[in-house]
This record gives structure tokens, C-alpha cells and sequence, in this order.
């Protein structure tokens, strides 16, 4: 009975080995099979034999200069699938950008694009951007628009630019407007479109290389919608007079300002009473402006001396000009506030005034003389019928009056 037993259980165990080992190979065939085909639909490339110089999967789209793509984005739609997390066009001369670029929203389900992160438009020439182009990506985090020529129009398409994209957090709009005269009214615009946006979760904004002219208290405040930004790039612009919101709690997260770079003669107070008062700010560049080293810098000259706020190479501050020619090239803060001095213009002396009357007078005479002499023959023609009009005067006495009556007679 128990070697009938022992027999079962050696027969029963050689069984389900057998099974085991059967079955741990289909299990390492279906691994196999089932990594290699994420694999491989990983790595397809949709675009091979459409577009030459494009490589799209199912979580990546990267093209540059494409010349199929010249003016119209919207050839690439078929080839981008729902699940890519990353769409890098550059070069290609795209122009403009439509309603809805990437995805599709609520008239067409085919193309929701609830993965992408990272959207890359940079060196595309862009001109014209329709609003709401972006507004099929809820989990966009990134947004580079660098290198193109925006022009910020206000049309009844065109706005809502930066809405319903609540989870960005980079934007990059560096060198991003056209080149015009008057960058003035690049701010002026774009703080109209940060007014109505809602990117709370922005901590990234750069905006250099726009020659901006002006940046305003108002265009400043209009950044307070920003309520998350730690960075914000202002350097390689044309400012002169920096401003910073004045509303309460504005930018209060703010961590790193950049103004380097600009045409900067001297810090408004309120500019840098405001610095003082973002309290988590770590970095502040203020270097290669035009600084002007003389009485009109002093303000500037305590602050930098006294100021608790971390100013990258604040050692390298330098003068551009100043009250003595000697200053220029050098260090701020190697100056002493007596060295901040303008020159004193007092009134015109007595012999100036003499010197430039005189002139004046000798101007006055010989341009007369010489008017003169040029129309003399018109100048006798005039005194001849002059006087042919003045009156022949006759004197008459008549007796009879106690004083001498004097009677013209025509």
C-alpha cells in the first residue's frame, strides 16, 4: 500500500514538472513576444516613405526642415498618435499655426492628445497664431516658441493664445515676436494675452531677445496671473526703466528675475524697494547695462552696497560713462560715493552774452546790406513812387491870429 502510494505521487510530480516546464517556456516565449512587440511599436516609424526628414512614433515626433511640412502643420496630423509625449517641429517654415494643432477637442475625438508634455516650435517662421491653438493638450508642460515672428494680433480668432493649458510650466518665447521699430507694443500686447490667461502652473517664462523698449508697471502687473512662476527672463532687450507689479502678493514665488543685457542708466527706487520685498528670491542679474556713474546713480550705489538681495556678479556692474571720463569699463562698487558727482552749469557770463549778441547783430546787418545791394534798382523804383505820394507842403501867416497859423495847401 505505501509503495502503491510512493508510485502515485513520483508519477503525479513527474507530471506537473512536465507541465511546469511546458508551460514556464510558453510564459518566456509570451514575455518575449509581448516586450518585442511594445518594441517594435515603439520604434515604427509612421512617417517612413512620407516625410524625409521626420521620425514619428507612438510617443515621439521630431522633425527639421522638412520642406513637405512648408506652411502647413497640418499634413503631420495623420502621423501623430495618441500617446505621444513629445512633438519637436523645427525649421520647417510652418508660418502659422490653427485652432487646435494638436488634437482635436470636442468636434473630432481621433487625435486627444491627454500624454503630451513637451511641444517644440522653434526657428519656424512663425507669423500668425490662432487662438486656442493649444488647447487639445492638457498635460503640455513645456511650450517652445523661440525664433520665429510673431505678430500678436488682437482678432476675433486670435485670442485665448495661452488658455486651457493649466499644467505648463515652460514657456519659452525668446526671440519669438517679428522685428519692429516700436518694441514697445510687443509688451503692450503680450501683457493683454497674460491677462486672460490661465497658466498657474507657469515657473518658467523666458522672454529675451524681443527688444522690448518698455516694460510698464501695467504690463508688469499683467504677469500677476502667474501666480506659480519662479523664473522670469527679461536680458538681451532694450529697457531702460525696469518695473516690477506693484499689486500685493504679485509673484511672490518669484526666484530668479533676469534683467542683464539691457540699456539700463540707473534702478528706479521702486524697482528695487520691490526686489526687497520678494522675499523668496535667490538670484537677480543686473549686469552689462549701460550704467551712467555720476549724481544720478547714488540711490543705486547704496542700494547695491546695502541690499541683502543675491545679485549675480554684483562686483561686475560697470560704468558705461560717467562724471569723469575716467570711469568708464570699471566696477560700480569700486567707486565711493563722492566719486557720483555732475557738473555744475552756471548762468552765461557778461562777456558770452556781449560775444553772442554782437554776432547776432553782425548777422542781422549784413544780411540786410547784402539784400540791399542784390535788389537796389527795385529798391530805387520804390523810393521814386514813394515820393511822387508824399504831399507838396505850403506855409501861410494870416494876420488878425496872436500866433502863427501854419495851413497846408494841397
Amino acid at each position: 500500500m505505501k509503495m502503491a502510494f510512493t508510485t502515485q505521487v513520483r508519477h503525479n510530480f513527474g507530471f506537473y514538472n512536465i507541465f511546469w516546464r511546458v508551460d514556464s517556456k510558453m510564459l518566456v516565449k509570451l514575455y518575449l513576444l509581448c516586450v518585442l512587440g511594445i518594441y517594435v511599436s515603439e520604434s515604427m516609424d509612421y512617417c517612413k516613405g512620407h516625410f524625409e526628414n521626420c521620425i514619428c512614433t507612438d510617443t515621439n515626433v521630431t522633425c527639421h526642415n522638412e520642406v513637405k511640412l512648408k506652411h502647413d502643420i497640418t499634413k503631420l496630423f495623420h502621423y501623430i498618435k495618441d500617446d505621444v509625449i513629445d512633438i519637436t517641429i523645427t525649421g520647417c517654415n510652418l508660418k502659422e499655426l490653427p485652432q487646435n494643432t494638436f488634437g482635436s477637442c470636442r468636434q473630432d475625438t481621433s487625435l486627444v492628445l491627454h500624454k503630451l508634455k513637451k511641444v517644440d516650435l522653434s526657428n519656424n517662421s512663425i507669423s500668425t497664431i490662432h487662438g486656442k491653438s493649444f488647447h487639445c493638450a492638457p498635460k503640455l508642460e513645456t511650450l517652445i516658441l523661440s525664433n520665429n515672428a510673431w505678430q500678436v494680433d488682437r482678432g476675433p480668432n486670435k485670442t485665448g493664445y495661452f488658455t486651457s493649458i493649466e499644467s505648463l510650466k515652460h514657456l519659452d518665447l525668446t526671440n519669438t515676436f517679428e522685428e519692429v521699430w516700436d518694441g514697445y507694443l510687443h509688451i503692450t500686447k503680450l501683457a493683454r494675452v497674460f491677462n486672460e490667461t490661465d497658466m498657474t502652473s507657469l515657473e518658467t517664462l523666458k522672454l529675451g531677445y524681443n527688444e522690448f523698449f518698455s516694460f510698464s508697471v501695467s504690463a508688469a502687473n499683467s504677469f500677476c496671473q502667474l501666480t506659480s512662476l519662479k523664473t522670469l527672463d527679461l536680458s538681451h532687450n532694450n529697457l531702460e526703466d525696469p518695473s516690477l507689479p506693484t499689486k500685493p502678493d504679485c509673484l511672490e514665488n518669484l526666484e530668479k528675475l533676469d534683467f542683464s543685457y539691457n540699456r539700463m542708466t540707473v534702478l528706479p527706487q521702486e524697482f528695487m524697494d520691490k526686489l526687497e520685498n520678494l522675499h523668496n528670491l535667490t538670484e537677480v542679474k543686473l549686469d552689462n547695462n549701460p550704467y551712467s556713474c555720476d549724481c544720478g546713480l547714488i540711490q543705486t550705489w547704496k542700494w547695491l552696497n546695502a541690499t541683502k538681495v543675491t545679485i549675480l556678479n554684483k562686483k561686475e556692474l560697470k560704468c558705461a560713462s560717467g562724471y569723469h571720463s575716467s570711469y568708464t569699463n570699471i566696477p560700480i562698487l569700486s567707486l565711493s560715493l563722492s566719486d557720483l558727482k555732475c557738473e555744475m552749469l552756471g548762468p552765461p557770463s557778461n562777456t558770452a552774452v556781449k560775444v553772442v549778441t554782437g554776432i547776432i547783430f553782425a548777422v542781422v546787418g549784413l544780411t540786410l546790406i547784402a539784400f540791399l545791394v542784390v535788389h537796389r534798382e527795385k529798391v530805387k523804383l520804390v523810393c521814386k513812387k514813394w515820393k511822387k505820394r508824399v504831399p507838396n507842403m505850403r506855409f501861410r501867416s494870416h494876420q488878425g491870429y496872436a500866433s502863427v497859423q501854419e495851413v497846408a495847401v494841397i
